[in-house]
């Protein structure tokens, strides 16, 4: 995946492109299925807006930082 291809791309790692890589190809494996061209649009759309967050420090750092240590027990299910 080249930049010029997918601008946004520059924004993330080469581990990072090479998930999006295989997870693009795993989508589009199953060009028959119905729902393959929604797959492919899903894949592109999450790592584009990650790469949108990578790009910009504040929201990075704003993400990434610890919780506050607090009981964050298990959610149950309604």
């Amino acid at each position: 995946m080249t930049p010029s291809a997918l601008p946004w791309t520059r924004h993330l790692s080469a581990d990072e492109v090479r998930q999006f890589v295989q997870e693009l190809t795993r989508a589009a494996d199953g060009a028959a299925h119905p729902d393959a061209r929604a797959n492919v649009h899903r894949v592109v759309v999450e790592w584009r807006a990650t790469a949108r967050i990578l790009a910009d420090p504040e929201l990075t750092a704003q993400l990434t930082r610890p919780l506050p240590d607090e009981d964050h027990e298990e959610a149950t299910a309604p």
